[in-house]
């Protein structure tokens, strides 16, 4: 997702800068300025997760691409277009974690609204599993 976000970004960049560039430049100029640019872009991506850790450990690869990401967020004339999608990804991964921070703990107690959702789960499972095998202890010729 931070990934996704660290692109969609880099467009927003890359757009403006084209923008700009085919103002002042002619077509091929602007086209070696954006091949240069996205290599130092991912020249830079490269050596921030390399510097980071995260390509040799999977488990660094979130907190990389979120500094990759928030320096990507800078763009002065995309502001809100690049608040809304680091915030976006702010909020979807501090949920996921949370989640999986709740469902890996052991020895605490239970969360009421959980334990609730998963009896009532349970409950509508069973239900419709009772409901199928009835439906297929009625012969063809009674229907």
């Amino acid at each position: 997702m931070w990934c996704c976000a660290s692109a969609y970004l880099s467009y927003f960049f890359a757009d403006c800068m084209m923008s700009r560039w085919l103002l002042n430049y002619t077509p091929p100029a602007v086209v070696i300025r954006l091949l240069t640019t996205n290599g130092l872009i991912a020249y830079i991506t490269s050596w921030v997760l390399y510097l980071s850790g995260a390509s040799s450990d999977p488990r660094l690869l979130l907190p990389a691409w979120i500094s990759i990401t928030t320096n990507h967020a800078t763009i002065k004339r995309e502001t809100a277009a690049s608040l809304l999608v680091v915030s976006v990804a702010s909020f979807l991964s501090m949920s996921s974690l949370l989640m999986q921070l709740h469902l890996t703990r052991e020895n605490e107690p239970e969360v009421p609204v959980f334990v609730i959702t998963r009896k009532l789960w349970d409950w509508a499972v069973a239900i419709f599993l009772r409901m199928r095998v009835a439906d297929d202890r009625i012969p063809v010729g009674e229907l």
